[in-house]
C-alpha cells in the first residue's frame, strides 16, 4: 500500500488533472483480466537485459530489438492511454533522477535515455513510448 502512495505522490507532480482523471477512468478497464505480477516480471527481465547490454548504438539491430520489446510491453497501456496520460508519464520518466529516492524506479534514467534515443534513431518514424508499464 505504501508503494502505491509513493507512486501517487510522484505521479501527482507530473500528471495533469486530465491525465489523473483519464487514469482513474481507464486503468480499471486494463486491470480486469491483467496479470500484474507476470507483467512486472517481463519488465524486470527486459530492463535487466538492457542494463547489461549498455552502452550500445541506438541504431544497432540489438537496440531496435530491445525497443520493439519495450513497445510490445507497452501495448496494454497504450491501448487505453490518452495523450494526456502519455505526456504525463513521459514527463515523469524524463525526471526520474529527481524522484527515484522517493519511489523505487522500475528502470534507470540511463535505460530511459537509451529507449528514447532508439526511438529517435528509428528510420520508420515509430513514436517513442513511455516507460510506464512496470509500475
Amino acid at each position: 500500500m505504501m508503494e502505491q502512495e509513493n507512486w501517487k505522490t510522484v505521479s501527482d507532480r507530473y500528471l495533469s488533472e486530465d491525465a489523473k482523471a483519464d487514469f482513474a477512468r481507464t486503468m480499471p478497464q486494463m486491470a480486469a483480466d491483467f496479470d500484474q505480477a507476470a507483467y512486472s516480471a517481463k519488465w524486470a527481465d527486459l530492463t535487466a537485459r538492457i542494463e547489461a547490454a549498455l552502452p550500445m548504438d541506438p541504431d544497432s539491430p540489438e537496440a531496435r530489438t530491445f525497443y520493439d520489446e519495450w513497445q510490445a510491453l507497452l501495448a496494454p497501456f497504450k491501448a487505453v492511454a490518452t495523450p494526456a496520460m502519455m505526456q504525463g508519464v513521459g514527463k515523469m520518466y524524463d525526471n526520474i533522477d529527481a524522484w527515484k529516492g522517493e519511489q523505487k524506479a522500475p528502470f534507470s534514467s540511463e535505460i530511459w535515455a537509451f529507449i528514447k534515443s532508439v526511438g529517435a534513431a528509428r528510420s520508420d518514424g515509430q513514436r517513442v513510448g513511455t516507460g510506464c508499464g512496470p509500475e
